[in-house]
């Protein structure tokens, strides 16, 4: 269509100057590439369009970039450590206190004794060591200490690989037993006496510096945790 002609349409007038003129595109051909055996092949190439660059890292960047994220991994670690150690402490001292009442708020309940033990295997109590590895809580309802088939287990746990939990000597005395009768109290191995004794849980590391939550029982009843500073072993508690 020649520039200046009017196009009439049913709409109106359009005059096709006003259009944006298309340019084409230019292409040409180039020397390229010597072949293999010596001669040379055409290459088409776009005249006007600008050159293709690829983008990515050099391989001097990702060395600097891998250096850096070393250091500072290297220099966050340990307190990244002392955070997951200091978190499994405080979770497993949390589940015992926790054990611990519902063991006398069970007992009070059903009016029978409830038995908090050591346990290997989450079904019958073992008291071949005062490392405790995991523990059950049971109603005794022959009150002989050991679980029968027909007494069912409350509720049991297991501790993390990484922590050491171990009985004071009152707790040892009776056999890894914790036992809560009727009224709600907990007896030493004499019976009489109120039971005052400590489990502590401990991450055997020296961080966090505390390594060692203690979970006593005191007065037969009254729970608390203290944090303590263990040097980073984890040795037998004291009574509490």
């Amino acid at each position: 269509m020649l520039p200046g002609v009017n196009v009439c349409t049913h709409t109106g007038t359009l005059k096709s100057d006003t259009l944006a003129p298309i340019h084409p595109v230019k292409t040409r051909l180039a020397r390229g590439p010597q072949g293999p055996g010596g001669g040379v092949s055409p290459q088409l190439q776009v005249i006007g369009m600008p050159p293709v660059r690829s983008h990515g890292f050099t391989l001097i960047e990702l060395m600097v970039t891998v250096a850096v994220a070393g250091i500072l991994l290297a220099l966050a670690g340990p307190g990244f450590r002392e955070a997951i150690h200091a978190n499994r402490l405080g979770s497993a001292a949390n589940e015992l206190v926790a054990a611990v009442q519902l063991a006398r708020a069970e007992a009070i309940r059903s009016n029978r004794r409830v038995t908090l033990c050591r346990s290997a295997d989450g079904s019958a109590c073992d008291a071949t060591s005062s490392t405790w590895p995991g523990w059950i809580l049971f109603v005794d309802t022959n009150a002989d200490g050991v679980r029968a088939a027909a007494e069912p287990v409350i509720k049991s746990g297991v501790f993390d690989i990484a922590l050491v939990v171990k009985s004071s000597a009152r707790i040892t005395a009776l056999t890894e037993r914790i036992n809560f009768r009727g009224d709600g109290l907990a007896r030493a191995a004499d019976n009489q006496t109120l039971l005052a004794g400590t489990l502590a849980v401990c991450v055997a590391a020296t961080q966090p510096a505390e390594n060692v939550r203690d979970v006593s029982l005191a007065s037969g009843s009254r729970t608390r945790v203290g944090r303590r500073n263990g040097g980073g072993a984890c040795g037998v508690p004291a009574d509490s």
